[in-house]
């Protein structure tokens, strides 16, 4: 799946103040040995994960959707491969009043 298309669709429906709620995991930090392990299983794992990428950056691509606030924790799971993980809640935009137009 196109990442980017998803957090485009996600943004376009969500009401003005809609959160969007989020649980994911997210690439190793760069330089670290889990990060390389990410990259080196890649090909695998996206056969065997349906798509999954190991070491994708969601984190960096949540915060560059177009959310007005973004709330990120970031938390370890037993899980191998696939770590660390972030939860959060990203909060589009309300309108402001000079961009409604009366009339």
């Amino acid at each position: 799946m196109d990442q980017q298309r998803a957090l485009e669709e996600v943004f376009r429906v969500l009401k003005p103040g809609g959160k969007f709620l989020f649980i994911e995991h997210v690439a190793a930090r760069r330089g670290t040995w889990l990060r390389r392990i990410q990259h080196l299983v890649k090909p695998l794992w996206r056969r065997m994960g349906d798509g999954c990428h190991p070491d994708r950056e969601n984190r960096t691509a949540l915060e560059r959707a177009g959310f007005a606030s973004i709330e990120i924790e970031e938390f370890v799971a037993p899980l191998p491969i696939v770590s660390p993980h972030i939860t959060g809640v990203a909060v589009k935009a309300e309108p402001s009043l000079s961009s409604i137009v009366i009339g």
